[in-house]
């Protein structure tokens, strides 16, 4: 891929392609280190329970991965936006490894969960930083087309990351296992050097009061209606994620009858339809309009969970299903191109930190509290409740776009 580079203070100007150097480089990161995390998972929640013999404790794994990025949002969003996206992603990805690296010395609980605290913060500056680097080195036209290549590898990744995590265990048991998180997280750090881009503000040119970024993020977040909006979307979205995803196997196993097998193939169903979905946009030539992504799959959403709601058989959760993977398809790549085409670059980081955080705090609190309603109240109940919220944010997406086109007008 090749820029125009112009002096530190004009960005760099990148090429119309889609398939270049860059754009392949960041995809192979993504693709080596995405993977990595869903075969960690797997085989550390195994080898967990199989060490503990207790639920609280890996439910421990997820909350400690969960619960220390988010006293560092603030603080990481300004160093995402203050550094070299490139540099902050090759770091990362080696501290991931140097983390996993432990387990092959020390496998207990202990070094387990101090390594899901490690793995954790690096999770949220690594999505982050993506999130920022990506209008960087892509044309504008190409970013929604470019997010769903990354959905679709994540989707591949959900449907092959456990089978190749249980053929690792099968076959060199978790020490295995941990061996090829630590290679995958290496290869990730060794590809993202290949990629070539002139940061839009450097390191040496930033301005010195850090703290006064901290607090210039956090203003974006709460005050610009933009952020507000799709900050409002996107937490609805995970809320009705939340509150739904675990009750799934519920849903399966107790009001349909169904066998467990069942709830595999409902989340391969899922995949499917996140490929379907993500390939669909991603082969289209002209461009889907961010909001018109963001309304499909919300409504898409909201249908799927509808029709989870009311089902009796397995072929209508299976067709639910496919539809929530389209609809998973389409909207985050709304939510995420609308921040990247409409704010600028220079405070992506803390943007996307900042949204993160909200967004999975207001998750986390949701699968509590719908763990607690399940004993109360029917699951059909709660899988309406999430659909309509899907509902309500297709409507605000829709009154979202009529706002910004009024203020362009205004301009004009």
């Amino acid at each position: 891929m090749r820029f125009i580079l112009g002096s530190a203070h004009h960005p760099v100007i990148p090429t119309a392609k889609l398939i270049n150097k860059n754009n392949i480089a960041v995809l192979l990161t993504y693709i080596f280190s995405s993977l990595a995390v869903y075969i960690f998972d797997i085989g550390i929640i195994v080898e967990l329970y199989k060490i503990s013999g207790s639920s609280i404790a890996v439910g421990g794994f997820f909350i400690l991965q969960f619960i220390p990025s988010l006293l560092l949002t603030p603080v990481a969003g300004a160093l995402i936006d203050r550094w070299n996206q490139k540099y902050i992603l090759f770091s990362v990805n080696l501290v991931r490894a140097a983390a996993v690296a432990l387990l092959l010395f020390n496998l207990s609980i202990e070094t387990i969960y101090a390594v899901a605290v490690i793995l954790g913060v690096c999770d949220e500056i690594s999505s982050s930083t993506l999130s920022s680097i990506i209008p960087q080195i892509t044309d504008r036209n190409n970013i929604s087309r470019l997010n769903s290549v990354f959905s679709a590898v994540d989707s591949v990744n959900m449907i092959f990351g456990p089978a190749v995590a249980g053929l690792f265990i099968a076959l060199a048991g978790t020490t295995g296992s941990i061996s090829a998180v630590l290679i995958a997280f290496i290869m990730s750090a060794i590809l993202i050097t290949i990629v070539k881009y002139v940061p839009g503000r450097k390191t040496a040119e930033a301005s010195t009061k850090f703290t006064e970024e901290v607090k210039e993020g956090l203003k974006v977040v709460t005050t610009n209606p933009l952020v507000k909006g799709i900050t409002l979307i996107w937490g609805l979205l995970l809320i009705a994620v939340g509150a739904t995803g675990p009750l799934v196997i519920i849903l399966l196993s107790e009001y349909l009858h169904l066998p467990s097998e069942s709830y595999g193939w409902t989340m391969t169903f899922e995949g499917v339809g996140l490929v379907i979905g993500s390939f669909f946009i991603m082969r289209q030539k002209n461009t889907f309009s961010s909001y018109g992504l963001i309304l499909f799959g919300m409504c898409a959403l909201g249908l799927a969970l509808t029709l989870a709601a009311f089902s009796n058989s397995l072929y209508i959760i299976l067709l639910a299903y496919l539809i929530m993977g389209l609809g998973a398809a389409s909207a985050p790549n709304g939510i995420r191109t609308t921040l990247q085409t409409k704010l600028p670059k220079e405070i992506l980081g803390r943007v996307f930190a900042s949204t993160r955080f909200v967004v999975n705090s207001l998750r986390t609190l949701s699968i509590a509290l719908a763990s607690i309603l399940s004993n109360i109240i029917s699951l059909r109940l709660i899988f309406v409740f999430a659909a309509i919220l899907m509902l309500t944010g297709a409507l605000l997406s829709q009154r979202l776009k009529v706002n910004e086109v009024g203020l362009k007008e205004q301009d004009l």
